[in-house]
């Protein structure tokens, strides 16, 4: 796995639930799929993107980091996340610019639509995941330290409600990453995404792409 995989892995641990998720239903019951992270939301944007321009204006999804099942500790900041072991689908998707592309460049993010198993436990997840990110003033692993976490506004009209946090990740060498974690709900179904790039600026604006185009997937999801 790469520094940056690890950065991505990183914060997907801390922010996932601690137990497995629970095999989605079939597709027979449509109350139990997720919208799909590559139809409608920032991946199919991103995706998308790349394939027509085939440079950085867009990412390449890195599908070896797809995954159906989390393992983590369900910790976030020193403190548990309790609610995140209801879940009943997750899927996870990451893209990214290649290795080796110049630190001015560089970009990644990840996306991780879950299910609960209903509307009020969809809220309450994240409310507690928030209320845990906007409290911490320092998260330590693997020896990656992020500070500065601070409550920010989603871009407007995005028809759907979310939160969102910004925060600073520094590596063991001094690397700074300067990344944007927010996540939107519509009914039991929450869509998270993660930016990282090498400026908070850059962060901002694809943050802001990504978090736009999930919005749309979801509102399209609906019903």
């Amino acid at each position: 796995m790469s520094r940056r995989m690890i950065i991505a892995a990183a914060l997907t641990v801390a922010l996932a639930g601690c137990s497995p998720a629970t095999e989605p239903a079939p597709a027979t019951d449509p109350a139990l799929v997720a919208p799909s992270p590559t139809d409608g939301g920032a991946a199919a944007a991103l995706r998308d993107r790349y394939a027509a321009t085939g440079d950085l204006a867009g990412l390449a999804e890195k599908p070896e980091n797809a995954s159906e099942q989390l393992d983590s500790d369900g910790v976030a900041c020193g403190r548990p996340l309790p609610l995140l072991d209801r879940r009943l689908v997750v899927s996870t998707r990451v893209f990214g610019t290649p290795e080796g592309t110049p630190a001015g460049e560089f970009v990644e993010v990840a996306q991780e639509t879950v299910v609960y198993p209903d509307e009020a436990t969809a809220a309450d997840a994240v409310r507690q995941i928030f209320g845990v990110l906007e409290a911490c003033e320092r998260d330590e692993e693997a020896g990656q330290v992020t500070t500065g976490h601070t409550a920010g506004k989603l871009p407007a009209g995005l028809g759907v409600p979310g939160r969102v946090v910004s925060a600073t990740m520094t590596l063991a060498d001094g690397t700074r990453f300067p990344h944007r974690y927010g996540c939107l709900q519509q009914g039991r179904v929450t869509q998270c995404v993660w930016v990282w790039t090498r400026s908070a600026a850059d962060t901002g604006t694809w943050f802001e792409r990504a978090v736009t185009a999930t919005a749309t997937g979801l509102r399209a999801s609906k019903g």
